[in-house]
């Protein structure tokens, strides 16, 4: 058996990867695996003992014909076709795309042949784009800043693979033999993150390490970060004059990192690739999430991981984080940190009234679990409004034989500006609105009379849904009695 396994998007997420990799590893142990990523990323791959081969999307040789000043397309696109013809040719049984981003779901599509099978987003034989699995699906529907989700990614791969995760999926690699003269016990801080705008300066990490310096005089402090953020490693020595600081940032390899971390009491980080290292190492984290982040889905996974949460347009207090680090040290949790917790949701936080709703109400459609209590109007009244203008819509669809698409078409569309319109206004029953999306989405090419039979499927799944919050009426059935009286 012959296994492909894309994961095409940054370093983090290729860490989150590497527990589902070893656990398709464990369930077919005599399959060759292969495992495909970005080449600015192969560092990530190193250690990744369950794999036979690593592939790197050619992206740079694929694309550097179009940079050029006249730009030739035709020679990109040969040299794009050229990489998956030689990939293609290897014959895939299976192809796990746990990348979900839609460049992906073709490049999944063109290297699958007759026999492959496919998990995670690829098109359908038109083209368009296709989830064919119930997990996509889901993925599709409820991943993603601002939405309902709280399983975490990596468990979400689990589920995509079909099965559930051991101790040994999350075990660190083999670590390497490092000279790097670290101390016996030190702290570690990644000074980077994954973007800009999740990121601390080199000044608020400078006045939290000088406040902590302060508490705890001989603690030594290891920085970690690429070359390009050797400047801010600068700025922290700057300003904390007095902490005991080792300086590795741009000093070290990906895969070292895995031995630091191993040996650190504690790593403190924004979001970044070494949160997710750690949670290999089951090193304690603390994960400081910055602005549009879903930490449900990229938080740490380490057994004591700890998330202090900063809103977008927050402002950060350096000194409350040097704060809350010498409470860790000494055994304390802060109130405001968000713990790491074990089961489906991986992590406790109390949360409004209407995200609790729309979890609760993801938890029924797709777990079959109990439907929240509509505890205002306004969600009765948006889902009397869904049921009305989807019953207009499957009228509209059963008419289709008769009038021809073209004469309903504008009655359908018109149907489903108003489905996104209540989406926006009654945000609670937006998990809803986006299953019956994701389920359109999912409707194959077929004949005319196929298609209306699986969108009025939809329609109907989606009515049964709605019919939670739409108050019956009161049918009273008038029954003759014998002696002929009502």
């Amino acid at each position: 058996m012959k296994i492909l396994i894309l994961q095409l998007a940054r370093l983090g997420d290729i860490f989150m990867t590497w527990p589902a990799v070893r656990a398709v590893r464990r369930m077919y142990p005599d399959a060759e695996i292969h495992f495909m990523t970005r080449p600015r990323f192969e560092g990530a791959v190193e250690g990744l003992t369950a794999i036979d081969k690593h592939i790197t999307l050619q992206s740079g040789h694929i694309l550097s014909p179009l940079i050029n000043e006249n730009g030739n397309t035709e020679e990109s696109l040969n040299r794009m076709e050229e990489f998956v013809e030689t990939v293609r040719a290897e014959e895939y049984d299976q192809i796990i795309n746990l990348t979900f981003s839609p460049f992906s779901s073709y490049l999944t599509h063109s290297l699958t042949v007759p026999k492959t099978q496919v998990f995670g987003y690829t098109r359908f034989r038109d083209g368009y784009f296709c989830v064919a699995d119930e997990v996509s699906s889901y993925f599709y529907a409820q991943v993603g800043i601002n939405k309902p989700n709280r399983v975490h990614v990596a468990d979400i791969f689990a589920s995509l693979i079909g099965t559930e995760y051991t101790e040994q999926d999350w075990e660190a690699p083999v670590l390497p033999d490092i000279d790097l003269e670290l101390p016996q016990l030190y702290l570690t801080i990644h000074v980077g993150a994954s973007e800009k705008h999740k990121a601390l300066t080199g000044e608020a990490w400078g006045r939290m390490v000088d406040y902590f310096a302060r508490r705890y005089e001989n603690m030594p402090i290891v920085l970690i970060g690429a070359p390009n953020e050797a400047e801010i490693a600068e700025e922290i020595i700057a300003r904390a004059p007095n902490a005991n600081i080792v300086n590795l940032v741009g000093k070290t390899r990906m895969y070292q990192l895995f031995t630091i971390l191993k040996r650190s009491e504690l790593l403190i980080g924004c979001d970044s690739a070494p949160i997710h290292m750690a949670s290999l190492t089951d090193t304690p984290t603390l994960n400081i999430s910055v602005g549009n982040v879903n930490f449900w889905e990229t938080g740490p996974k380490a057994t004591l991981g700890l998330i202090y949460r900063v809103e977008e347009g927050q402002e950060i207090v350096p000194e409350r984080i040097g704060e809350i680090v010498a409470q860790l040290l000494e055994g304390h949790a802060d109130p405001d940190l968000i713990m790491r917790t074990s089961g489906l949701v991986s992590y406790a936080k109390q949360e409004s009234a209407e995200q609790e709703f729309a979890w609760n109400l993801v938890q029924a459609m797709y777990l079959g679990g109990e439907y929240p209590i509509a505890d205002r109007i306004d969600i009765i009244e948006g889902a009397m409004k869904l049921d009305e203008i989807n019953d207009f819509m499957m009228s509209q669809f059963a008419l289709i034989p008769e009038k021809g698409v073209q004469a309903v078409t504008p009655f359908i569309e018109g149907g489903e500006d108003v489905i996104k319109s209540i989406s926006r206004l009654v945000p609670e029953l937006r998990p809803m609105i986006d299953w019956y999306h994701a389920e359109k989405i999912r409707v194959a090419p077929g004949t005319q009379e196929e298609i209306i039979a699986a969108t009025l499927s939809v329609h109907e799944r989606f009515k049964r849904h709605l019919r939670v919050y739409v108050p019956r009426e009161e049918k009273v059935t008038t029954v003759e009695a014998k002696d002929g009286t009502l």
